[in-house]
């Protein structure tokens, strides 16, 4: 064929035949639309959360040949269609098959760059949805854990709560015993008016105790209420002094027909009660405070389990993440080498293809065997 290499009606031409590059671009990424559905049809059929349901690793190694065979199929008929369109200017053959080879590598360019372009907008999706997925997976490994170790701060608190209150109520049931029986029995003698439970009220008792004890003019209010006064002291501290022991005793010599003999059995006997009741209080106490070392050792073991068993769910989830971030950087080393290596095929593919569809150009053929019909 003798055409002109450099000029035709008289306007110099290029070397690029765009419209034929741009024409088999177009066709390649259609297609490459088209197949990359199928693929990822197969791709998302072959894998599944759910143990078993996926259809293996042969399946994997089918998509990944479908996917490669389509890459380079698409290049390779983006290249035939660039070499099949563009118009030849040059008589060389091997200048022809150059030109034809280089606009089916630059369909081959063009269209690794609207891929990229796409693939980096599906990439940047994915490492947001990725990390949203990453981000949601820690939160909750967080909240597991953090619920896990505020419900040990929670079991624990309650624990030492209930023996802090169970202590504080047998503390308060003995002051209450010690101070409120005396308050009763005052309340009682001087018609419910509350006086004898301070032990202020003992102390001024004894300050203003008049020299004659228990004398006629005392009323036998008053008397009662210095001898609960008296009796409450007794209760708190455990012992009554020989001078409150006299006048006990002159009380009830005033008051009542009682012999002495008889008299001192009976300040004895409830001096003694007196006394019983506090022992009895003192042993309460001392066994709501061993109840409450016990209820405070059962808590803190209880919560040493939780922290430990919290601090062994918090490293399972540390180590997951690890495992799945480990697995995922091998995926995209050995993606990133699939796509490189089907990338540098493809490339070839479309040179081949354009070389193709030049010399089925010059011979006026498709594909070798659809031949033109000229009029």
């Amino acid at each position: 064929m003798n055409e002109n290499l450099g000029t035709a009606g008289g306007a110099t031409r290029g070397h690029v035949d765009w419209a034929s590059i741009l024409a088999g671009a177009a066709i390649a990424v259609g297609a490459s639309v088209v197949l990359t559905g199928f693929t990822a049809a197969l791709g998302l059929g072959s894998v599944s959360a759910e143990p078993g349901e996926g259809l293996g690793t042969f399946a994997l190694i089918l998509v990944g040949l479908f996917a490669f065979v389509s890459l380079v199929a698409v290049y390779g008929l983006g290249g035939y269609v660039a070499g099949r369109m563009r118009a030849r200017h040059s008589t060389s053959e091997d200048e022809v098959e150059a030109r034809d080879g280089v606009h089916g590598l630059t369909v081959w360019a063009i269209g690794m760059i609207l891929g990229g372009i796409l693939a980096a907008g599906a990439i940047s999706g994915g490492v947001r949805a990725a990390g949203s997925a990453a981000t949601t997976a820690v939160e909750a490994t967080g909240s597991a854990v953090g619920g896990a170790l505020q419900g040990t701060g929670q079991l624990a608190g309650g624990i030492v709560g209930g023996a802090g209150q169970l202590a504080g109520g047998a503390i308060s049931g003995v002051g209450q015993l010690a101070g409120g029986a005396a308050t009763g029995a005052a309340d009682a003698a001087q018609g419910g008016e509350g006086a004898g439970g301070n032990p202020l009220d003992y102390l001024t008792n004894r300050l203003l105790r008049s020299e004659a004890t228990a004398p006629d003019q005392f009323s036998d209010e008053a008397i009662a209420g210095e001898v609960t006064s008296i009796l409450g002291s007794v209760l708190r501290t455990g012992d009554v002094p020989e001078d409150d022991l006299d006048y006990l005793r002159d009380a009830l010599a005033a008051r009542t027909e009682l012999t002495p003999a008889q008299i001192d059995a009976r300040v004895e006997e409830t001096v003694t009660q007196v006394q019983t009741l506090r022992t009895e209080a003192e042993e309460r106490l001392a066994e709501a405070q061993a109840q409450a070392e016990e209820a405070l050792a059962t808590a803190e073991a209880r919560a040493e389990e939780l922290r430990a068993e919290a601090e062994q769910r918090l490293q399972e989830a540390q180590d997951a993440a690890i495992e799945a971030a480990e697995s995922a950087r091998r995926g995209a080393v050995w993606s990133a080498l699939f796509l490189a290596v089907t990338s540098l095929v493809a490339g070839v593919a479309a040179w081949m293809g354009a070389i193709r569809g030049g010399h089925d150009r010059d011979a006026g053929r498709v594909w070798s065997g659809l031949t033109r019909r000229r009029s």
